[in-house]
């Protein structure tokens, strides 16, 4: 059977349904647990919308849109603190919900829009944690110099 890209598909149905992998997108989505809808990107996305994009090494991605500029995006994973500058033409896609067990959410849901409220605060909790596990292994190596 002749595999599709997903570009190809995109250019032909208009609207793919892929299974998440990895964990850059946690709490919301889960590692192969979630099923998103993606509709091909076809204009400039807004700030929060969720990307999917390829690339150059050819790696699609799935990641939020943090800020809209005039020729990329600043993108990031809801679980990552790593920023990513995106330009428009390698956004194949946009996210328009997701299966979460067997029920479609939409990402004009009242309970997704309260989720992404709080995503300011999960990205500085990310921080403070990922801060605290570098000092701690500081200082697991100083005291282990020392012995």
């Amino acid at each position: 059977m002749n595999k599709r890209t997903i570009e190809e598909e995109l250019n032909r149905t208009g609207r793919i349904l892929r299974t998440t992998t990895g964990i850059s997108m946690e709490p919301m989505l889960k590692h192969r647990k979630n099923i998103v809808v993606l509709e091909k990107a076809d204009g400039i996305l807004k700030k929060y919308d969720i990307a999917l994009f390829k690339r150059p090494n050819g790696q699609y991605v799935l990641h939020r849109v943090l800020k809209v500029r005039e020729k990329d995006y600043i993108i990031c994973g809801d679980n990552s603190l790593q920023k990513e500058i995106v330009p428009y033409k390698w956004v194949l896609a946009y996210a328009s919900g997701y299966y979460k067990n067997g029920k479609l959410i939409s990402l004009d849901d009242e309970n997704y829009k309260k989720y992404l409220k709080t995503l300011g605060i999960r990205h500085i909790k990310l921080w403070i944690k990922t801060k605290a596990k570098s000092v701690i292994k500081r200082i697991k190596r100083i005291f282990n110099e020392k012995k």
